[in-house]
């Protein structure tokens, strides 16, 4: 089974060997909306109880495979309109998404979409509904608890309360309770600390040695890599290289593109700054004992922390450890039960979020929050409406003094695109860019807020080696040119010790370490709270030794 040097291979992969494969995609062809074509004579196969991986960076065409193998194609305004998908020999491409479970092919879809407000248990019943009889939903119960024993301690709890990685252990057993032949996976490792993806990874394994086949759409290539036994790389809707998963790992351009360990280490991103005259509106933060309860839970315990003037401050952890919380404590999306927030002089503990963004303090979210039907432009507009001064009326009639405003905002925004170089895409609109793009005028729309605190909740997570380099290379563009403060939450180790200037590590809630990159790194509570290993693995991670990169 050769590896395809050439880019542009047409349906040129075919199975090899004498066995039938399980999963069969010959020369796949996809539109969206009639017209946007997203595969190019795809082909791929599944080996019976094999481990499949499918790479590529955002936009490629993965998750669109995945789609289209699980029938919900046209449920995202897509259509095949070529090729065919069999299953043991038999087509499903035109087949309805209840009849593919039926066949046995269940997805896990990016994002943990659970039920929030449902139980552990109650998640595991609807996912149940797909076995044969109530002896099956029995033993996929159990084997799920085995698999993750987590739930089954946790199985009356609302699946919205647990962590991220307890959340995507839940999605994965859902769908385990169907009993898949095939189990489709598209980017779980996404958002998780790397101790969790390890689990996540040793899981897929089990799951595999269990007779379970399974494709796995990763962005987290060294993870993908190393559970599959053949791997195909996506690149503009085409297979650009296939083969064994250990002789792509070994090529070049794999190494380089999605490893990060090509023929050198990369120069560093951005040059290391701390801003020595910050603007007016950048300010001290300081968060003083703040502690945080959901009912008998305790989401934060007495944290503090300070974010000099000018400088990234970064918020690591384990998921579950309070990260996202301080965040939203920080905006004014929660109060905080106990403690205190100071910016500057002003007290943000009990304001209300409009009131907090009046001051300066805007914020991006892990799960993107644009409208996808509008341009870049618009999108990029939105933030600028707290320094908008025309009344409606004139705006409407279109007074010379609201011609003059709207040229300002615009002028505003089109800086900030031109930072983020996103000025070729004002006009694009945003669910038609790719998710590196989107990304990106997420970041963009929350600058054109003017902000003095930007609080980055994940900015690289879904994102290759490449990618999350060009990201860093963004925000450090930020930073020197607007000088501002930002808190920085990521699992990328080796993202966010080449940027911050402090890192704050929590862990169930609670401070476990401030300081430096360089003392973080050798902390013994990081190592074991949120690397679960030595500091040769903290050093791969962070980009210290010739490991891939970390992210995770």
């Amino acid at each position: 089974m050769p590896v395809l040097p050439e880019r542009r291979a047409h349906g040129t992969a075919t199975p090899a060997g004498d066995g039938e494969p399980l999963l069969e995609v010959r020369d796949l062809h996809v539109r969206y909306a009639g017209s946007v074509r997203a595969l190019r004579g795809v082909s791929m196969w599944v080996p019976d109880r094999g481990v499949v991986a499918v790479l590529g960076n955002n936009g490629a065409g993965k998750s669109t495979l995945l789609r289209a193998v699980s029938g919900t194609l046209r449920h995202h305004g897509g259509a095949v309109d070529g090729g065919s998908i069999r299953l043991a020999g038999r087509p499903i491409e035109r087949r309805s998404p209840w009849s593919v479970v039926a066949e046995g092919v269940l997805q896990v879809p990016e994002g943990r979409r659970v039920f929030g407000t449902l139980t552990v248990e109650d998640n595991l019943r609807v996912g149940g509904r797909a076995a044969r009889d109530a002896a099956a939903r029995s033993a996929a119960r159990e084997r799920v608890y085995r698999l993750f024993p987590v739930l089954r301690d946790r199985r009356r709890q609302r699946a919205g309360l647990l962590s991220g990685g307890e959340q995507q252990m839940l999605a994965i057993g859902r769908a385990l309770m169907g009993g898949p032949r095939v189990l489709l996976l598209d980017e779980p490792s996404l958002g998780l600390a790397p101790l969790i993806v390890e689990r996540i990874a040793d899981v897929i394994t089990a799951i595999n040695e269990e007779g379970t086949a399974v494709v796995l759409v990763e962005q987290n290539a060294a993870m993908a890599l190393r559970v599959a036994g053949l791997a195909f790389v996506l690149e503009a809707g085409e297979i650009s290289l296939y083969g064994p998963a250990a002789e792509l790992a070994a090529t070049t351009e794999v190494r380089d593109r999605y490893l990060g360990v090509g023929a050198g280490k990369p120069e560093p991103a951005v040059a290391r700054r701390r801003a020595t005259s910050p603007g007016p509106a950048v300010r001290e933060l300081t968060v003083e004992e703040v502690s945080v309860r959901f009912g008998g839970i305790q989401a934060l315990g007495d944290v503090s922390f300070t974010v000099d003037p000018g400088s990234l401050h970064a918020l690591i952890g384990p998921n579950g450890a309070g990260k996202s919380t301080c965040l939203n404590v920080l905006s004014g999306v929660y109060a905080a039960t106990t403690g205190r927030v100071r910016y500057g002089d002003d007290d943000l503990t009990r304001l209300a979020q409009h009131r907090i963004a009046a001051l300066g303090v805007t914020r991006t979210f892990q799960n993107l929050a644009l409208s996808p039907a509008e341009t870049v432009l618009d999108n990029l507009l939105v933030a600028r409406h707290r320094h908008m001064r025309t009344g409606l009326w004139a705006a409407a009639v279109r007074t010379a003094r609201s011609r003059r405003e709207a040229a300002e905002h615009h002028a505003a925004v089109r800086r900030i695109a031109e930072l983020l170089d996103l000025d070729h895409l004002l006009h694009h609109h945003v669910g038609q860019l790719p998710y590196g793009d989107r990304k990106r005028v997420e970041l963009a729309r929350a600058l054109c807020a003017e902000p003095g605190l930007l609080l980055l909740d994940e900015p690289v997570a879904g994102m290759n080696h490449r990618e999350s380099l060009g990201m860093e290379r963004a925000i450090g563009s930020v930073q020197r040119e607007l000088g501002i403060s930002i808190v920085l939450v990521e699992h990328d180790m080796r993202f966010v010790m080449g940027l911050a200037d402090r890192v704050t590590v929590l862990d169930f809630g609670r401070l476990i370490a401030d300081g430096t990159p360089a003392q973080v790194r050798r902390d013994p509570e990081v190592l074991r709270a949120y690397l679960g290993g030595s500091p040769e693995g903290l050093s791969e991670r962070t980009g210290a030794g010739d490991g891939p990169g970390g992210t995770a």
